[in-house]
């Protein structure tokens, strides 16, 4: 039986950054990770804003980021377009699986052991610590297990036992020979292509011939996901970007949303999104993630030195991540929640009303990815129409 400090399940970019700001402290860490190869194969769409590399220090951005996104293109189900952006560089398009290579490459150099191709078998809760059996016969225990295991968490179904709200069921590819700005995402709202949520087209070069593209429906979408693919890529709102594109490779996932009301008890944590730590309104989780596995590690390594592994210790790391973003993702969801009822003609009116230059000009002022509830007020002046929409959210 080997002893750790602490053993992080999942290898992607929480749980190595989690690792690394741990063993950075010389305490014994261990990463298991399902996967033969880090960051293989990639499920995510790769659009990010550059407050991921203020998390991150010494990561060669060069090596990572392919693109660097201005604005969008908002396509109505009639294709009304609501153009947003401008000069500035609101988002960045990532290589993940460089980036996820990087983060645990930080981390095998403090030191934290990898374990790849390693599937957790079993968690056993034993006295003041805990026990894991991998699927290469690998037994350790340690003091602090964090779960940084994806969306169907098993850490999270073994010690938390609450779930997510909601999951989002995500098919994509990557593209060459389309015909894009690069400066711009395109984005569908259409419940035809994409009930419950949106498509993209997301350039992933400079010169917009390459992109990533893809849709996300709700679980209770009444045709399979690879049927409204077929329809994203035959719609006519479409086919000016994709008509001669061809296909690379294929990108596919499931995203969880509605934050974890609790991500811990003794002697375990959950991170990222094993712990639903994703933003509702566009589904991106990377930053969300590693801002709560900041607080996550910093919550392990007092532990570690106070050698108090209880829940009431650890209660530290929810107070510490819910103070800091827990209001936005809620906001989030409630912005969820109204915008997955909307009708297609309800989609088309708002889209229209908002193709205002004053609403623009506000949505670019203030428009912000990662903290949407920013634009609600100064949104709300320049548009009262929206208030009836908005009860729950203005009492926030």
């Amino acid at each position: 039986m080997i002893e750790y400090d602490t053993v992080i399940v999942g290898g992607g970019p929480t749980g190595g950054f989690t690792a690394a700001k741990i063993a950075e402290k010389n305490y014994k860490v261990a990463i298991f990770e399902r996967n033969k190869k880090t960051g293989v194969p990639m499920n995510c769409a790769g659009l990010v804003t550059p407050r991921v590399f203020n998390l991150l220090k010494n990561i060669p951005q060069d090596k990572i980021i392919q693109n660097k996104i201005k604005g969008a293109n908002i396509h109505s189900p009639s294709d009304e377009i609501l153009s947003i952006g401008g000069n500035q560089v609101h988002a960045l398009v990532i290589n993940r699986t460089v980036f996820d290579q990087e983060i645990i490459k930080k981390a095998k150099e403090q030191k934290a052991d990898l374990y790849l191709n390693n599937t957790v078998l079993s968690l056993q809760k034993k006295q003041d610590f805990v026990e894991i059996k991998t699927s290469k016969n690998i037994n350790v225990k340690c003091k602090i297990l964090i779960g940084a295991d994806g969306p169907f968490s098993k850490t999270r179904d073994r010690f938390i036992l609450h779930n997510p709200k909601e999951f989002l069921h995500g098919i994509g590819a990557e593209v060459s020979n389309t015909c894009l700005n690069p400066d711009y995402v395109e984005i569908f709202l259409d419940n035809k292509i994409a009930p419950g949520f949106f498509a993209w087209i997301i350039p992933i070069n400079k010169e917009g011939t390459k992109a990533r593209i893809g849709l996300c429906t709700t679980p209770s979408a009444p045709y399979p996901l690879k049927q409204y693919f077929s329809n994203f890529l035959k719609d006519k709102k479409t086919l000016p970007f994709l008509k001669n594109s061809k296909t690379i490779t294929h990108i596919g996932g499931v995203i969880p949303l509605g934050v974890l009301k609790k991500t811990y008890t003794s002697n375990v944590m959950v991170v990222g999104d094993a712990a639903a730590q994703v933003k509702p309104t566009s589904g991106g989780g990377v930053y969300t993630g590693l801002l709560c596995a900041n607080y996550c590690s910093q919550t392990a390594i007092e532990a570690l030195k106070n050698n108090d592994y209880s829940s009431r210790f650890l209660k530290k790391y929810q107070k510490l991540w819910s103070a800091d973003i827990g209001r936005e993702l809620n906001i989030g969801w409630k912005l969820r929640t109204i915008f997955k009822n909307l009708t297609d003609k309800q989609i088309n009116e708002y889209i229209k009303k908002f193709q205002n230059p004053e609403i623009i000009e506000t949505i670019n002022q203030y428009g912000d990815i990662d903290y949407p509830s920013k634009l609600i007020k100064p949104l709300l002046k320049k548009t009262p129409f929206l208030l009836k929409l908005l009860p729950k959210i203005i009492k926030e």
